[in-house]
């Protein structure tokens, strides 16, 4: 059993006049217990049965790994299940994204291999108690890939109510492609690399997407394989993002100087509104923070010159 330890993150609101401005923490408690353990890669979560909590999925090499969660919605309890995806291409660095693409209840799953120079998709055209995969090569077709890129990650950007699409390369580096289309009828075009998400170092690279401050639009988290993890906050709006680096939002969840990093997830799994993280680290270690929320410290240096720029 981990020890729990709690780790303040600082960061700060502002209104119209400097003076006004707050500073605030968010709490990342470790609680290493709840991530299932004995391999660690690039790592999807979504609610894959519809029982209102969250499952996990392993894509990596060989069989596809997934951890049924048949805990609760507030305490995760880890099933294995190595037939779930026996559909899915089986190809080196698989990795995947959940989202309901078609708006018709269930969770669908982009994917993308190392090697490939395309994207897949796959409709679950079963239900929450059955699902079942359906490769189609069309969704993505005509966005751009290339040799090494990886993690695709489904999320309404601009929240004009259907998903977009973002995926990641080696160096680092975020590409995205808007869904100038509806629910109901998907379609995409490139956008190019998103601004303030650079390149860092030596890939694969893993990133993840979730409103970790909740302030009502998505921010990303990333870690490379010889990088910390980094947190990009979103100071834009939940229509325009706008993307800069923030190491003050995820002090603590941290690559043991004994792994590398390989994998990162945000999922709400205790049911409190804001995400919490997953953290796959070499070797077969898989860590869990808890996300603990926000409460108001004392305004700090960094904070004023924040808010004035804003």
């Amino acid at each position: 059993m981990w020890v729990r330890s709690t780790i303040a993150i600082v960061l700060l609101t502002a209104s119209v006049f400097p003076s006004a401005v707050e500073a605030q923490t968010i709490t990342w408690v470790s609680a290493h217990d709840w991530a299932p353990q004995g391999m660690s890669c690039w790592m999807c979560a979504g609610d894959l049965d519809c029982d209102g909590d969250v499952d996990l999925v392993l894509p990596g090499l060989g069989p596809v790994r997934v951890y049924w969660n048949i805990g609760g919605p507030t305490f995760p309890v880890w099933q294995l299940d190595l037939t779930q995806f026996d559909e899915l291409v089986d190809c080196h660095y698989r990795s995947g994204g959940f989202g309901d693409l078609d708006a018709d209840g269930d969770l669908d799953l982009a994917v993308t291999c190392y090697y490939d120079s395309f994207l897949r998709f796959y409709w679950n055209i079963g239900n929450c108690a059955d699902p079942a995969w359906e490769e189609d090569l069309s969704v993505f077709d005509g966005i751009p890939n290339y040799i090494g890129c990886g993690q695709p990650r489904l999320a309404d950007m601009d929240a004009d109510g259907d998903l977009d699409l973002m995926y990641g390369f080696e160096s680092g580096r975020v590409q995205y492609a808007e869904n100038v289309g509806s629910p109901q009828s998907p379609e995409y075009e490139d956008r190019g690399w998103i601004d303030g998400i650079g390149p860092a170092g030596r890939g694969p690279a893993s990133f993840a997407v979730g409103d970790i401050d909740s302030d009502g639009d998505f921010d990303v988290v990333r870690v490379l394989s010889d990088t910390q993890p980094q947190c990009f906050e979103n100071i834009g709006t939940a229509q325009s993002f706008e993307f800069v680096e923030n190491p003050q939002m995820i002090v603590g969840p941290e690559v043991p100087p004994e792994g590398y990093g390989k994998g990162i997830e945000l999922a709400d799994m205790d049911a409190d509104g804001d995400p919490d993280l997953f953290l796959a680290v070499g070797f077969g270690q898989n860590l869990f923070y808890l996300n603990g929320g926000m409460v108001l410290v004392e305004p700090t240096s960094w904070g004023l010159i924040k808010a004035l720029y804003r």
